[in-house]
């Protein structure tokens, strides 16, 4: 509410990995750094589901599921490191996109703070809202429609297998 009174931009800053420049405060202000926002607050597996606070790291969560038969497929490259927040600013792949879908395909519902200070949910646990679906709009802004304090994930069962290739070639033809 005060950077928006006064007029100094906000910038919400997860890891900083800045492999896309997300987290680079452009025009100065506030940069606002949700690491230690790092709670997995609720595994749901029944319902398929978990709650987590923004500053998660990817692989914590991935950890965290093992064992549970259960996982979250977006695994950006940088997954040891990065956090579910930033993931979502940027709307992060990674190789098991080609075949599950980036992070935007696994966002149930949000808590965001908006630029005025009001704190507000969208979507919800259980299903993507079928209206005006506003989870799919902050998902990818970079934090530039409001800073996003929690989230509802949803997760999948394990694949019964997995295989990896990798190819190379000599040359781009």
């Amino acid at each position: 509410k005060l950077a928006q009174e006064y007029s100094i931009p906000v910038t919400p800053r997860g890891a900083g990995t800045n492999l896309s420049g997300g987290s680079l405060p452009a025009k100065g202000g506030i940069a606002l750094v949700l690491t230690k926002m790092n709670k997995i607050l609720e595994i749901d597996t029944k319902n398929l589901v978990v709650c987590v606070e923004p500053g998660v790291v990817n692989q914590d969560l991935q950890n965290a599921l093992s064992g549970t038969g259960y996982y979250y497929p977006p695994d950006p490259a940088s997954m040891k490191v990065c956090t579910i927040g930033g993931n979502v600013a940027e709307c992060a792949g990674g190789p098991r996109c080609l075949k599950y879908g980036v992070t935007r395909d696994y966002i149930l519902g949000m808590e965001v703070v908006l630029p005025d200070g009001q704190v507000t949910w969208i979507g919800s646990k259980f299903a993507l809202d079928k209206s005006l679906d506003l989870v799919r709009l902050l998902v990818g802004s970079e934090g530039m429609l409001g800073v996003i304090t929690k989230l509802w994930l949803r997760i999948k069962p394990l694949p019964e297998a997995k295989k990896t290739m990798l190819g190379i070639f000599n040359t781009v033809e």
